[in-house]
């Protein structure tokens, strides 16, 4: 269905439309040490998942002033350093085929490019979204959370961490 006919529709029911665009950023940073990706039982995982979060937000990574109450934040182990780090945001809403371009994009991306130790993505839903992951009901009565992050590594090892 075309996104103007919907547009349409709504207009003709007196309901005020207006165009969302999406929007696209970018930032690098460099001289970076970030964390490998191990899938274990212990909590590496989570410590990875949280310096992701962290980078996301352009939050503070640095582990100098470790002796400041309001960030003792610990970089996770193993990590390793790397020259360069991108971070892509893109905003706005997708289709479920464009999101599986993405995933198909990234996932050849990370294959043709053996020395890079992983890439990830994160899509964040609408809480009140009809259906979430993998087409699925959504849970909105129970926790309304929709949203996951895949991490792609070498070797064609997908791991994905619904939120």
């Amino acid at each position: 269905m075309c996104p103007s006919s919907i547009a349409a529709w709504f207009y003709a029911r007196n309901y005020s439309v207006c165009l969302c665009c999406q929007k696209f950023s970018q930032k690098t940073k460099y001289s970076l040490t970030i964390p490998t990706y191990e899938d274990t039982c212990n909590n590496t995982n989570i410590d990875f998942f949280e310096w992701l979060g962290v980078f996301s937000i352009d939050g503070d990574l640095s582990t100098k002033g470790e002796d400041n109450y309001a960030s003792i934040y610990q970089r996770p182990s193993p990590s390793i350093y790397v020259k360069q780090v991108q971070h892509l945001q893109w905003t706005g809403f997708f289709t479920r085929q464009k999101i599986q371009e993405v995933y198909n994009a990234l996932k050849q991306y990370i294959l043709s490019r053996d020395t890079l130790p992983w890439i990830s993505l994160d899509i964040q839903g609408f809480a009140d979204s009809a259906i979430s992951f993998d087409l699925k009901e959504h849970t909105f009565l129970t926790d309304g959370d929709n949203s996951y992050t895949i991490v792609f590594q070498p070797k064609d090892k997908v791991v994905i961490r619904r939120n």
